[in-house]
């Protein structure tokens, strides 16, 4: 077919599909600034054989909805997709690529794709029709592809679907069994070859995926500067995932540790797709410590040679209609070494739009945060899950441990200003915090005691008001960020370990009323050109405790957590994708943890943690 005669049938067909004028003003701004907001993006770098970039590539995109971009003078591309399944390839003139691939976009999700193709300067052009545009491009492989039937007929995305690589996309039509076996006379030998069947077939055909991370980690003292306090411990951690269908993924994940302090911690969970009604997750953990020399259990001043954690959990979105959400969930979680033991930790939230853009939100939640969560529970953030290599120990020898309950209600209006693939958000919100017990994370007050090892002891409990302004999104195709400011009072009222606090770490017994200012901002950029990625997350505040001789108030300080990941040219695995991955970090706990807003600023002369090892996905 020419191109004058594609390019007629492409207009034809793009005058039919399009909705009129006052269809589109009739349409809800809600729905577009929704996708706008949960969309993901595919970017990368197109280059040729011999690692030169080529400009004017087409990536397209098939599959919940159709899209294409094109590659700039640098070989570089960004496509912006609303969360679903799409298949990927990569066109130009005078190339072959047999790039195909199908992939699954995120809410909010940003993945990197650097695609190769080769050039063939003797390849005739060959007009592709897709998305009622007609493209000029080459065969994506050496066979001739046969003809799409006519878009009146056959949808043209399931046309492409259906004639992927098996090996590219594994649509299960039709029997794949074999039928040639002969009967077989015994039952366990039909038991055994059935069993074997079933198990490959659960291989070959589920798209599994994940990494395996083999690190290394130490703890450097405050004190000492960055001079290391102990022997490095090892860590594996691996996660394994594959879909359920179209509608969500499940998720396995592992990590152990060997050394004076045996751990280690397990997770299973489900997660549904973010674009359906319930975007839904539920799991189970369970994370486990033993000491393995002597010296470590002197330390847990406890007989207990032993501790675990258990936690079961469901968290839901609920879109009731477009521009209305509830979120709400659940978490029990069983601590074996704790008064109480078990704990319930509720929460449900709303975001409701008022305008085109503009939001109301509300939140009310309840935690219960033990000693060691940070240990045994799986880290909200993306990351390694490192098992748990601290002990504790009750600061008041035999005091039992009490958990510390956290009750939070927040309030709030957003906006969002950005566009697809660039979502921003600024929003203004007042909250309220009710902590009962608040704990108090004291490293260093044995001078001969381990670096790894801390004091927990309550001050007191603590109500804190305030109002924060946040504002995050995606600046550039690389950049993301956020920026929370905060402005709070907080009264005290005193508990028993006071005294006991006040002997060892006295800026950690706060006054009696006090105001608090904070600013908790995050970096996160991505370099597609050498393939690295970095994250900054850093905190500062009015109030932190401090470990000064003379140091009896509150002071102004700042906590940090650095990682980097650089992709490595190697490839022990087939389709593998090998990083090399180095942290830095003195936050004691994970931001994004539901505990209180004390809980970082009342942990004191917290150590260095230094991570690095290689991880491998697959």
């Amino acid at each position: 077919m020419s191109r004058p005669v594609a390019f007629v049938l492409a207009a034809a067909a793009a005058s039919v599909a399009a909705p009129s004028f006052a269809q589109v003003s009739r349409a809800p701004r809600a729905v577009t600034v929704e996708a706008s907001s949960r969309s993901g993006v595919v970017q990368g770098v197109v280059r040729d054989d011999r690692g030169a970039v080529v400009p004017g590539v087409a990536v397209t995109a098939i599959g919940t909805s159709q899209a294409q971009a094109r590659t700039d003078v640098t070989g570089a591309f960004s496509l912006p997709l609303v969360p679903g399944d799409y298949v990927l390839r990569a066109t130009r003139d005078g190339y072959v690529s047999p790039y195909r691939e199908w992939v699954r976009i995120g809410a909010s999700a940003r993945l990197e794709r650097n695609i190769t193709i080769t050039r063939q300067p003797g390849l005739p052009d060959r007009p592709v029709l897709l998305a009622s545009a007609a493209l000029a491009s080459t065969s994506a492989v050496a066979e001739r592809e046969p003809s799409p039937p006519p878009a009146a007929t056959t949808s043209l995305m399931a046309w492409y679907l259906r004639h992927l690589p098996r090996t590219i996309l594994r649509d299960g039509a039709g029997d794949q069994r074999r039928a040639d076996y002969r009967y077989l006379p015994s039952f366990l030998d039909w038991v055994v070859t059935e069993s074997a069947r079933a198990t490959t077939s659960f291989f070959a055909d589920t798209d599994f995926s994940g990494h395996v991370d083999f690190l290394t980690t130490n703890a450097m003292s405050s004190s000492q500067g960055w001079l290391p306090a102990g022997r490095p411990r090892g860590v594996a951690n691996i996660v394994v995932g594959a879909p359920v269908g179209v509608h969500g993924d499940w998720r396995v994940r592992g990590a152990m540790s060997t050394g004076g302090l045996s751990s280690w911690v397990v997770l299973g969970e489900y997660e549904a797709r973010d674009a359906r009604m319930h975007a839904f997750r539920a799991g189970l953990s369970y994370g486990s410590q033993r000491p393995a020399d002597m010296a470590s259990v002197a330390l847990l001043r406890t007989a207990d040679r032993s501790r675990s954690v258990a936690s079961v959990f469901a968290l839901d979105r609920w879109r009731l209609r477009p521009g209305i959400e509830l979120d709400y969930g659940l978490r029990l979680d069983r601590y074996d070494y704790v008064e109480g033991q078990h704990f319930l930790s509720p929460r449900v939230g709303a975001r409701v739009a008022v305008a085109p853009g503009t939001f109301v939100t509300a939140l009310a939640s309840r935690a219960a945060v033990a000693p060691g969560l940070d240990e045994f529970l799986p880290p909200p953030s993306a990351g390694p899950w490192v098992p748990p290599e601290r002990t504790f120990a009750a600061l008041v020898p035999g005091a039992p441990f009490r958990s510390e309950r956290v009750q939070r209600y927040e309030a709030g209006v957003e906006h969002d200003f950005g566009v697809i693939g660039h979502p921003r958000t600024l929003g203004v919100r007042w909250f309220r915090e009710s902590s009962r017990d608040q704990l108090a994370t004291l490293f260093g007050v044995d001078p001969a005691g381990a670096t790894g090892h801390y004091y927990v002891g309550s001050p007191g409990s603590v109500t804190l008001d305030g109002w924060a302004v946040r504002l995050t999104g995606h600046f550039t195709t690389r950049i993301r960020a956020s920026v929370d400011y905060s402005i709070s009072r907080a009264r005290w009222v005193f508990g028993h370990d006071v005294a006991a606090i006040t002997r060892v770490m006295p800026s950690a017994v706060r006054p009696e009323r006090e105001r608090l200012h904070d600013v908790t901002s995050t970096f996160e950029a991505t370099i597609p050109e050498t393939e690295t990625r970095v994250f900054v997350a850093y905190r500062l505040n009015s109030a932190f405790a401090h470990a000064a001789a003379d140091g009896l108030s509150p002071m102004v300080d700042g906590r940090f957590s650095v990682q980097l990941r650089q992709a490595l040219p190697i490839q022990p695995i087939t389709g593998s994708h090998v990083e090399f991955l180095v942290s830095v970090s003195n936050l004691f706990r994970d931001p994004q943890h539901a505990g209180s807003f004390y809980d970082e600023l009342l942990t004191v002369r917290t150590p260095r943690r230094v991570m690095g090892g290689v991880q491998v996905r697959f």
